[in-house]
């Protein structure tokens, strides 16, 4: 090979080799991984009302003053809770709702409330307790711990728990209860009512008194 010819050789194979290290030089870096951010899973609100109506009827509504919405299952915290029950009977009674905390169960259709729940209606009836639970679907209604019961006519029970149906206008209670109508006092481990404890029933260590001053107050008690 010639000295021309070698130098040609020797001016490619320099050449091959800046263009490798060129394109080793300028080729980008895969760039680095990305940080998952996920989306919130919870959502908070100031000052919101839900509302559970069927066929255009509004059976109840609730406000608050804070709503905190699970993005997954779509439950609702409410926080300082204000609501109304519409009874759609003869006189369309409606039911005023105060409590510090609830819950509201988007799948079931149900209301948990807690903390100085009282409910009350245009009529002077009232019922208190430390829980209270709506099921929409059976339309009943229970509470928990400390129970007291108004009715419009100053008939009153306590008990630590009642379950009231809303349909059959039945209420049952269990645990330390005690129903006081006029002057009679009735006491009893489990009760069952109708008519505003016009009818009622006890059982278990049950017993009825006449004649008792009106200063017993079961809601004083």
């Amino acid at each position: 090979m010639s000295t021309r010819n070698k130098i040609l050789a020797g001016m490619i194979v320099i050449f091959f080799v800046c263009l490798v290290v060129w394109v080793v030089k300028t080729t980008p870096s895969a760039p680095p991984p990305q940080e998952k951010i996920d989306p919130p899973t919870v959502m908070e609100y100031e000052g919101n009302t839900i509302i559970e109506e069927k066929d255009g009827v509004i059976f109840w509504e609730l406000t608050c003053n804070k709503m905190l919405v699970d993005t997954i299952t779509q439950n609702m915290e409410l926080i300082g809770v204000k609501g109304k029950f519409y009874q759609h009977d003869e006189k369309d009674t409606v039911w005023n709702l105060t409590a510090a905390h609830g819950v509201y169960y988007q799948n079931d259709k149900m209301v948990f409330v807690e903390g100085d729940v009282v409910i009350t209606n245009s009529e002077e009836a009232e019922l208190h307790g430390d829980k209270l639970e709506w099921f929409s679907e059976e339309e009943k209604l229970i509470a928990t711990g400390n129970v007291k019961v108004k009715n419009s006519d100053g008939a009153k029970l306590a008990a630590d728990k009642a379950d009231w149906f809303v349909k059959e206008e039945k209420v049952t209670a269990s645990g330390n209860v005690k129903i006081s109508r006029e002057d009679m006092r009735g006491y009893g481990d489990f009760a069952i009512a109708y008519e505003n404890f016009k009818k009622f029933g006890l059982m278990g260590h049950a017993k009825v008194l006449n004649g008792v001053s009106e200063d017993d107050d079961i809601f004083a008690q």
